[in-house]
This record gives structure tokens, C-alpha cells and sequence, in this order.
């Protein structure tokens, strides 16, 4: 039996995010997982989303994405998240600045077999070039 959506999201969350095994996210997500908010400069696939979770992860070493809330309605899971960081490595062109950045991002996943088929997601990604004090990309 496969485990309840939120339950696969929490799962997902703690392996890949908090403790940054981003690899193992081929295992979790469905090989044809579609990313409707695909990582700026990748494609809207299962590697897609892993090339940009691992170039965050080199951009910020110490980089949490922690979930607040969850909530369950059939096959989608929808999560408030709490994503912070500091900038020790070279972010969207911008060398390291030693700032760390602290926002909220909401993001809701389709589970289907037990496995991520979907994403949907959004972040305050004007706030974190704020408080890194980087431009915004144009």
C-alpha cells in the first residue's frame, strides 16, 4: 500500500530538502514528473528540477526548506514553506556574497502511486534578492 500523498510529500521533503540528498529524488518523483515552475535556465522534467535543487544546494550549502503547513485534497498536496539560506556559492551569475536570505514559498505536488508526478510552486524570489542585496534578473 502506498503511503498517503502528505505522508510521500513529508517523506520527499525530509530525504531531498532537509537533508539534501537530492539524488534520491530520481526515486520519488515519477519519471515523467512535469515541473510547471521548472529552475530558471532547466527543462520542466524530473532532472530538470534536480540540476536546480542541486544548483541551489551549491549556492547555499546550509540551505533549508522547511514546510509550515500542509494541506491534502485528493491527489495534491498543498505546503507553505519557510526556505533559507546563506550565499557562499555563485547564485543566477552573482558570486558569493556571505548574506543569508529567510522567505516563504507555497508549493502544491501531485502524488500519484506514491510517487511526485506534478509540481506547482511559487516563492518570494524578490524578497531573497533583497535581503542577499543582488539585482533581480530582468
Amino acid at each position: 500500500m502506498s503511503p498517503t500523498p502528505t505522508g510521500t510529500v513529508k517523506s520527499f521533503y525530509a530525504t531531498v530538502f532537509q537533508s539534501g540528498d537530492i539524488d534520491a529524488a530520481s526515486l520519488m518523483m515519477a519519471e515523467d514528473f512535469v515541473d510547471h515552475a521548472p529552475w530558471p535556465g532547466h527543462p520542466a522534467t524530473r532532472e530538470g528540477f534536480q540540476a536546480g535543487s542541486a544548483e541551489m544546494r551549491a549556492a547555499f550549502p546550509d540551505l533549508a526548506i522547511q514546510p509550515i503547513k500542509m494541506f491534502e485534497e485528493d491527489d495534491k498536496v498543498a505546503v507553505v514553506v519557510r526556505i533559507s539560506g546563506t550565499h557562499h556559492g555563485e547564485f543566477m551569475g552573482n558570486k558569493a556574497t556571505g548574506r543569508a536570505f529567510e522567505i516563504e514559498g507555497v508549493d502544491i505536488l501531485r502524488v500519484q502511486d506514491g510517487k511526485l508526478r506534478e509540481h506547482w510552486g511559487v516563492m518570494d524570489a524578490k524578497q531573497m534578492l533583497a535581503q542577499l542585496r543582488l539585482s533581480p534578473v530582468e
